[in-house]
């Protein structure tokens, strides 16, 4: 791991969007580890939690679009510069309470009583179940993209490879070029992005230094439960309709037409599970729509986050 060389490429990407963040390092309380927390301009709270083998920095296109708020972006346990779990969760029932309780455990650290949860991917698992678990911290919920915990349409192979324990470890192994991040981020859902040039150079080499530089993926690989064979997500990686019938915040589910994980379909399906949730469909966009059109993402957020509560 070299920390500071990765600190140097994220410092660049957040200088070439022209933003500055400050940054802390949070105990979490309730289970002994640290996490690293950005935060952003100022206002009202909004959490903001990465999906898988990602950071917070993930969210830096769209940020600086957010005027008036207080954007915590937080790197998760053992991802970006944040320090691993102490021990790895043995089973998706470890999973599931590590999740509901770690956003909590994060306001806590930040002296706030509640706030609104942004997810995408993987962290939209730990935003709907703080949800449901909590519903007095999270006072509005969106989610961006696909969803892990909800029904996938297909997983990239590259995915499935990287979730076999033996097979992501000789991953983490092969120093990450240029031409394999491209392809890595084309897989996942970011295609349009990285053709268009939306997501470019800089966030290019960012994105290769987290891969390189930092334990990230291998992190996430140790800690994680085997929630994937080579066919796909295993059917104890769903959230219970219960679950997501319990959750109360006003909900907002903005995903991709061009998101590999899940199409329109599925969305549907899922937004319609959470009482009052409201679904668009965003056109020309893939796994983080945020990506693809941060000024129309972040005008979505913002008339939902300034809306009245129903």
């Amino acid at each position: 791991m070299n920390a500071s060389r990765h600190a140097h490429y994220e410092a660049l990407l957040w200088a070439w969007l022209g933003t500055h963040p400050t940054e802390c390092k949070l105990p979490l309380t309730r289970s002994g580890e640290a996490v690293r927390v950005q935060q952003v301009g100022e206002g009202d709270p909004v959490l903001f939690i990465h999906g898988a083998s990602n950071s917070g920095s993930s969210w830096a296109p769209l940020v600086p679009h957010l005027p008036g708020f207080r954007c915590l972006l937080l790197d998760r346990p053992g991802c970006g510069l944040s320090p691993p779990l102490g021990e790895p969760l043995p089973d998706m029932t470890a999973l599931a309470a590590f999740a509901d309780d770690l956003i909590p455990t994060v306001l806590d650290g930040l002296g706030l009583a509640a706030a609104a949860v942004v997810g995408t991917s993987y962290g939209g698992y730990f935003a709907l179940r703080a949800a449901a678990a909590h519903p007095g911290r999270v006072t509005r919920l969106v989610l961006l993209g696909w969803s892990f915990g909800a029904p996938i349409k297909s997983a990239p192979l590259a995915m499935r490879i990287a979730m076999q324990p033996f097979l992501g470890r000789l991953i983490t192994k092969v120093p990450m070029s240029q031409r394999m991040t491209r392809s890595l981020l084309k897989q996942i859902g970011l295609r349009r992005a990285v053709n268009s040039g939306r997501f470019g150079d800089v966030e290019l080499r960012w994105f290769q230094s987290l891969l390189r530089d930092t334990d990230t993926v291998r992190n996430e690989i140790d800690s994680t439960p085997r929630a994937m064979t080579m066919k796909g997500f295993n059917d104890d990686t769903l959230l219970p309709p219960a679950l997501l019938a319990s959750i109360r915040a006003p909900t907002c589910l903005l995903w991709g037409d061009e998101d590999p994980m899940g199409d329109a379909v599925i969305a549907a399906e899922f937004a319609a599970q959470i009482p009052g949730a409201t679904l668009e469909i965003m056109s020309d966009a893939g796994h983080a729509p945020w990506i693809d059109n941060p000024e129309y993402v972040a005008d979505r957020l913002v008339r939902f986050l300034r809306a009245e509560s129903r």
